[in-house]
Parts: C-alpha cells; sequence; structure tokens
C-alpha cells in the first residue's frame, strides 16, 4: 500500500510515498546512523557524482570541522544486491535507459507507476519500508535520462535530505525500542513527578536525581576515545509565550545545569556559550506528537574548562498541567568529528517521549 510521507518541508511539487509491508522472514538492517547507500548504474554514478557528493557531503550546519551529513558508499545494482542490500537508509536514482539493471529494486512497481514517475514533469519520491530489511527505507527519484535526474535531484536536494533524515531517525527509534530493553522503573517515575515521559535505553545509566531533575548517561569508546551521551529529563511551570524564546529556554537551561552537573575541579559547572568560536545555535518551532515544541541545537561548554560539545533541547508545552516538559540530550566527544550520529540518536530517543 501506498501513502504520503509527513515532513515539515512538503512542497506542491514534491510527492511522496510509502510501503508498510513488513516481511517477518526479513533480517534486520544494519548500518550505523549517517551512512547512506545510492545506488544506481555506472554511468549514472559518473554523470551525478559531483551533484551526489556536493549534496550528500555537505557540511552539517550546526557543527564543526566540516563533518558531512552522510558518509556514502555509491555501489552498481550488482554490488548492492550482494553487500548493501539490507542497509537501513538506501537512495535509488532511476532513469529510462537503466531500467534493466536496476530490475530487482524495481520490483515494488508496476510498468506503468515506473513509466508515470519517469515522464513527471515534477521531482517524485517514492520510498518502500522493510524491502530488503526490517527498520529500512529505500528511497527513490525517477527521471527521463542523465539531465532530466539531475535536474530533479538538484531541485529537490532539500527535501531528499529532510526525507532521508526523517526516515533515519524513525527507523533507528523503531528498532532501538523493539529490539532493546529500557529503564523502565524511571519511565513511571517521570510520568508521575513530570506529566510526560520517555524511554531510556538500557545502556544509560541513572546519573543523579534532584528536585525532580533527571540526568541519565552512557559512557563509550569510539575507537580509543572515550564518549558520553547525557540525557536530561525534567518540567517547569509555565507563564506565557515568552518562555519560549531563545533567551528564556537557555537561562532555565543554564540554571538547571549549574547545580546538577559539575565540572571536574571545584567551582566548575555546565553552561550554554554564545561564543563566535563555536557553530551558529538553532531555534525551531515544531509540533511534537500534537503539542507545540520549540527544538534548539546549541552548544554546551563547562565555565572554566576547555571541555565543550553539542547539544538539542525539546521545550514542550503541556497545557493540561500549565508546565513545560523539557527532553536535553548532549554529547562529549573530545577530538572527534563525528558527533553528528550521536546527535541522530538523541533525536531518535526523543520519539517516544508520550
Amino acid at each position: 500500500m501506498i501513502h504520503k510521507i509527513s515532513t515539515v518541508f512538503i512542497a506542491s511539487l514534491f510527492f511522496v510515498a510509502c510501503q508498510s509491508d513488513v516481511k517477518n522472514e526479513l533480517p534486520n538492517s544494519v548500518g550505523k546512523l549517517g551512512s547512506l547507500v545510492v545506488v544506481s548504474d555506472i554511468e549514472t554514478h559518473q554523470a551525478l557524482n559531483e551533484d551526489i557528493e556536493n549534496v550528500f557531503l555537505q557540511p552539517v550546519a550546526y557543527l564543526p570541522a566540516g563533518e558531512p551529513m552522510f558518509e556514502l558508499v555509491k555501489p552498481d545494482p550488482y554490488d548492492f544486491q550482494r553487500f548493501f542490500f539490507n542497509h537501513k537508509s538506501v537512495f535509488v536514482m532511476i532513469t529510462a535507459n537503466n531500467l534493466d539493471a536496476m530490475q530487482e529494486l524495481l520490483q515494488p512497481f508496476t510498468k506503468a507507476t515506473i513509466d508515470k514517475l519517469i515522464n513527471d514533469t515534477s521531482a517524485v519520491l517514492m520510498s518502500k519500508t522493510n524491502l530488503f530489511a526490517k527498520h529500512q527505507h529505500v528511497v527513490y527519484l525517477f527521471g527521463k535520462n542523465h539531465q532530466d535526474l539531475r535536474n530533479k535531484f538538484l531541485k529537490a536536494q532539500t527535501q531528499i535530505l529532510e526525507t532521508l533524515l526523517e526516515l533515519e531517525i524513525k527507523d533507528q527509534h523503531d528498532k532501538m525500542y523493539k529490539d532493546s530493553l529500557t529503564l523502565s522503573h524511571y519511565e513511571k517515575m517521570m510520568k508521575d513527578s513530570l506529566g510526560l515521559t520517555i524511554k531510556v535505553p538500557e545502556y544509560f545509566t541513572m546519573k543523579r536525581i534532584q528536585n525532580n531533575v533527571y540526568w541519565f548517561q552512557m559512557d563509550a569508546t569510539e575507537g580509543e576515545t572515550p564518549k558520553n551521551i547525557g540525557l536530561l529529563v525534567h518540567s517547569y511551570p509555565y507563564q506565557d509565550t515568552l518562555d519560549f524564546s531563545y533567551a528564556s529556554i537557555i537561562a532555565k537551561r543554564d540554571s538547571v545545569c549549574k547545580y546538577l552537573i559539575a565540572g571536574e575541579l571545584p567551582g566548575t559547572y555546565m553552561g550554554t556559550t554564545e561564543s563566535k568560536y563555536y557553530p551558529p545555535r538553532f531555534k525551531n518551532i515544531i509540533e511534537h506528537k500534537g503539542r507545540y515544541c520549540s527544538k534548539i541545537r546549541g552548544w554546551w561548554t563547562i565555565k572554566g574548562l576547555s571541555q565543550a560539545g553539542p547539544f538539542i533541547r525539546y521545550v514542550i508545552h503541556m497545557p493540561e498541567r500549565n508546565s513545560l516538559f523539557v527532553f536535553e540530550g548532549f554529547v562529549y566527544k573530545p577530538n572527534l568529528n563525528t558527533k553528528e550520529r550521536d546527535l541522530r540518536l538523541i533525536e531518535a530517543i526523543a520519539q517516544s517521549i508520550r
């Protein structure tokens, strides 16, 4: 069955469809967050290679050192079926000239649908769910020839990125909470004390609870480098719409972090930096499961020390309690410019807020 994928940036030129026919016998998808398999025939890869890399390897705006949006693998159909068929995020490029080579990937479509998509003058994305593996999305773009495909790809590049990111986070959330246990004891505590709750994966540990502020942390290593991902959950009274301003949200963040998260040296603590030395801050108003939400990406530092890292903070209105529910995730990974995948993990966890 085909249906629309809802995203924040749906445009009239652009229709996204999705198949949700889950096959129990499929293997689990593989691939780390932030990785993308782009599949087409060799000629199409060669013709669009520069455009593909310019779009998918563009640096993430809110992180330093040019960390790319995705890590790319670009197989032809034969190598895809041998090595990458069960990757969780796949982007497929189809033209009238590569239909024979791409037959296996085109199984879900009728000939009439393929002809219509190839000849459509607008950029149309189609998405098939769980096609070769569980918790997988395969996203398609069709064109008459290389030039037509290139024009559509460049015209719709923002929508393509938004769609792939949204689907990656959704698939990570679905896979994570289907296959993993959670710290369920704290879910009820948070629900009772805060009004909303969140599912915290079992590989996080409770770091501290104080004044109904919950701090969980995952300590791990990447290569030989230690990394920490922290989660903060709390609430506070809602006064008026100014509570959703950047200044108000950061003031409340700093007041909580100052007493909760101390640095290694006496008198040091976590705060939010506005220094131009760090990447720009971003604030978006979104709808989170029907609730008004302010989402902020920023940069934390330990005052008095050189420790720093990115954070994502969700502030969600709870009119039934006249309060604001807060979920934040922050990353500390010194000397490694691979923080984007950890931020996407935090966003996948945020999908469990209920």
